[in-house]
């Protein structure tokens, strides 16, 4: 994944997918928008879940690289085979996002396309950063922390 971003390239097509769709005024709209993950290897845009509108979920907008052949990234590591022909770019990789206290939503599921893998999943967000945790097997947990894309490219372009 890249440590920093930079050249004029990189930086409009940040500023172009940071735009993403106005914020609904009901629960859950700090969460609703588009985050870049951990490393910037892709964004994932959250909004409202199509079977369960209080619930959020999020699916991934863009990649920052192809697969090694140039073709767009398939989910090959999904457990189910009829899905490892599915683009990674339109896959919803987090769900069933609850809101349970102010800035914390609870009991969703987080996918994971590099090993195919659901987790237990909470995020929570603290200022302008997103902290998701997810666990298997409530025991082994792991946590990522994500930003705006707008806020990493100011950042980038302030450097």
């Amino acid at each position: 994944m890249r440590a920093a971003i930079t050249g004029l390239g990189v930086a409009s097509a940040l500023a172009a997918m940071a735009a993403g769709p106005a914020r609904a005024a009901n629960a859950g709209t700090e969460l609703d928008g588009r985050w870049a993950t951990e490393g910037f290897g892709s964004i994932v845009e959250f909004r409202p879940c199509a079977r369960a509108p209080a619930d959020r979920c999020g699916r991934i907008v863009w990649l920052w690289a192809p697969a090694p052949d140039g073709r767009a990234r398939v989910d090959e590591r999904n457990p189910d085979p009829a899905f490892r022909s599915r683009p990674i770019v339109g896959t919803e990789i987090v769900s069933g996002l609850r809101e349970s206290s102010p800035r914390v939503w609870t009991g969703g599921r987080l996918y994971n396309p590099d090993d195919g893998r659901t987790y237990a999943g909470t995020v929570r967000l603290k200022g302008g950063l997103l902290e998701l945790k997810g666990c298997a097997l409530g025991v082994v947990c792991r946590k990522q922390t994500w930003r705006r894309p707008q806020d990493v490219l100011a950042a980038a372009e302030a450097r």
